[in-house]
């Protein structure tokens, strides 16, 4: 026999509504998350050594939207090398780890600060004060060594000629050009007996007719020999904002490449 089932009255719902949410208030209340306020930087006294600053030669020179990348290839060892070194300097027999310090953030201050102090990193990367002076260190020691073994392209580019090193194809260059002779009449004449055209099946006119006519299949291998197989890709990826450098890194296509593709149309 089925039972009769009989629904809460608008009372009995009432009352129900409000012990669930005084349970959920409750729970919320209980398992509420806990924020860490940060104190106020005291502000520093005139004794004692000036905060260092430096002035970052490499802002708005490197990044995401550069064409040397965030990580650029010149630097990366320096940058690597340096964050691996012991910023602690704890005696010898004192116990701890020393962590390295996070290639990223190096490559962030690099990327983001125009004026790099202690303040600024320990703002830009929310760390502890002393954990920001082991940033601002590492990044002196790193500067002028990216200074020294900057490329040609990048140094032109802060000096503010960005074109100067840029590759002029003149044309093929001979070694030999002074040990060139002129040929005699006997070469000249073998030479030209060598290139005559063979009129054996057909006529010299009709030679000449065919050679100066490009068939279709010419027309063709010329098409595919002037479309690279990458160029579409290539295009694609500079319509979305991604750099040369990275384009190179996951394409092949070279840079000097992807940058002549984007200053000239597309062929039809």
């Amino acid at each position: 026999m089925r039972m009769k089932q009989e629904l809460l009255t608008a009372e009995e719902l009432s009352a129900m509504s409000a012990r669930i949410g005084a349970n959920a208030d409750q729970w919320l209340t209980d398992n509420a998350p806990v924020f860490s306020i940060n104190n106020e930087r005291k502000p520093k006294a005139n004794r004692g050594p000036k905060p260092g600053v430096l002035v970052n030669p490499f802002y708005r020179f490197i990044g995401c939207t550069t064409e040397a990348g965030r990580y650029p290839d010149f630097a990366l060892d320096v940058i690597e090398g340096i964050a691996r070194l012991d910023q602690h300097h704890r005696d010898e027999g004192v116990g701890g780890k020393s962590m390295p310090l996070s290639v990223r953030n190096i490559a962030l201050i690099l990327e983001s600060l125009p004026v790099i102090t202690n303040e600024s990193v320990e703002d830009f990367l929310q760390l502890k004060e002393s954990h920001a002076r082991r940033y601002f260190k590492a990044v002196s020691m790193i500067v002028p060594r990216m200074m020294e073994c900057r490329p040609s392209s990048l140094i032109d580019e802060m000096n503010g000629n960005e074109f100067a090193s840029v590759e002029v194809d003149t044309g093929i260059q001979w070694d030999d050009m002074g040990d060139m002779c002129k040929p005699s009449a006997e070469d000249l004449a073998k030479l030209h007996y060598d290139l005559r055209t063979l009129t054996e099946y057909s006529t010299f006119e009709e030679c000449e007719m065919y050679h100066q006519q490009p068939s279709a299949n010419d027309a063709t291998f010329e098409m595919q020999r002037t479309q690279h197989p990458k160029r579409q890709e290539v295009m694609s990826m500079l319509e979305q904002g991604l750099s040369r450098s990275e384009i190179e890194r996951l394409t092949g296509v070279p840079r000097k490449t992807v940058r002549r593709w984007h200053n000239e149309p597309i062929a039809a």
